[in-house]
């Protein structure tokens, strides 16, 4: 959604979801299911279609046409589409796919926050260096090439309004709101947009006092706020209806890997301009991110992305954990010399490295999580 003239200021929070995660996990294994009303249950039955109790846990949007809904009891969502197909949920199966898609994103954030199996925030302000729509269709792009998913991103200012806009146009949407539109886009939307706000606040907020929209709350008196609902949660709520909250992407504790990649400026199989980019443009990015999070590792990878959209990567571990930049500069050559540049390979359009076997050999938070907000305060 692009109004009049945009522009930018501040950081860049991007909220991506992934579109109707575990029946398209499904679908991921059988794609017999692509087009068809279905849905996963929670249910200690094993026998898909024979399953005769449960509660519905995700639906497919063919099914979600027909009324299906989370959280529905599987007798009612037979009653509304008797064809309706049925998937036990398979959580471990999930989270492999999951970790795949997190592990991608995070070549694109400056930091990554992690809330849900289909869900993360992005902290992209030092990556996007100029056109912000362009870098989250590719993100939207990659996620589809790769992991065969679908996705909705939003992209705003503060992290309550992305994970906002990340709702407005499902499926498979991109939505923006710019800084200096911010308010002009919340202020119609209904409270319970609002990450945070539950069904007894939203209650409150419509009966009580007479707020229904985001508008409206914005411009409440923020002491009265704070006398109602106490001073952190009155003034949190204040501050993202008027988009001045500031709540921080913390980065996940449980990291698998790191890594970063870049889309090439022109296709290429040229080794040696594949690894001055390497060695210019990614090392120092990569061993930044990890001696912010006090990791130390064993594991160096390269990955390349060709122009038929094959992925390969190749990677070697030592035999004790590594700290220096120069234990991963100095294997990016050999790494290469893995990977084939003949005539009967496609050209390579993207490039990525990673570092894995992580440990955290001092327990100490990653610098930034130590910034206070005005909530800190209250």
């Amino acid at each position: 959604m692009n109004t009049g003239q945009n522009y930018w200021i501040g950081r860049v929070i991007m909220c991506v979801d992934l579109d109707a995660f575990y029946p398209s996990c499904e679908e991921l294994r059988d794609s017999s299911l692509v087009g068809k009303p279905h849905a996963t249950i929670m249910t200690d039955q094993q026998e898909g279609n024979n399953i005769t109790k449960g509660v519905v846990a995700s639906s497919s949007y063919e099914a979600r046409k027909l009324g299906v809904r989370s959280a529905m009891p599987l007798s009612k969502a037979r009653e509304l589409c008797p064809s309706l197909i049925l998937k036990p949920v398979d959580i471990p199966y999930y989270q492999q796919v999951s970790n795949k898609v997190m592990s991608m994103l995070e070549g694109y954030a400056d930091i990554l926050e992690q809330t849900g199996i289909d869900e993360a925030y992005l902290d992209c302000t030092k990556k996007v260096v100029s056109n912000i729509e362009h870098y989250a269709l590719d993100i939207k792009k990659t996620i589809e090439d790769q992991c065969n998913l679908r996705s909705s991103i939003g992209v705003a200012p503060t992290k309550s309004a992305a994970k906002m806009a990340s709702d407005f146009q499902k499926p498979d949407g991109l939505t923006i709101f710019y800084p200096n539109q911010l308010q002009k886009f919340l202020e119609n939307l209904e409270v319970e947009r609002v990450s945070g706000i539950g069904a007894k606040t939203q209650q409150v907020l419509k009966e009580e006092m007479g707020i229904r929209t985001i508008g409206q709350l914005a411009k409440y008196d923020v002491q009265n706020l704070m006398g109602r609902f106490g001073k952190k949660n009155g003034l949190w709520m204040w501050q993202v209806a008027n988009g001045r909250d500031e709540d921080p992407v913390i980065p996940r504790e449980d990291h698998i890997s790191l890594s970063t990649e870049r889309t090439l400026d022109s296709f290429t199989k040229d080794k040696k301009v594949i690894l001055r980019f390497l060695l210019n443009e990614l090392v120092d990015e990569l061993y930044e991110r990890v001696t912010r999070r006090g990791y130390h590792f064993k594991t160096v990878a390269v990955k390349i992305v060709r122009s038929d959209f094959s992925v390969e990567t190749r990677e070697i571990s030592y035999s004790n954990f590594q700290i220096r930049k120069e234990s991963i500069a100095s294997v990016v050559e050999e790494l290469l010399d893995r990977f084939s540049f003949d005539d009967s390979t496609a050209r390579i359009r993207k490039v990525g490295l990673k570092v894995s076997k992580l440990i955290r050999l001092e327990n100490k938070k990653p610098s930034g999580l130590k910034q206070k907000t005005l909530l800190d305060y209250c």
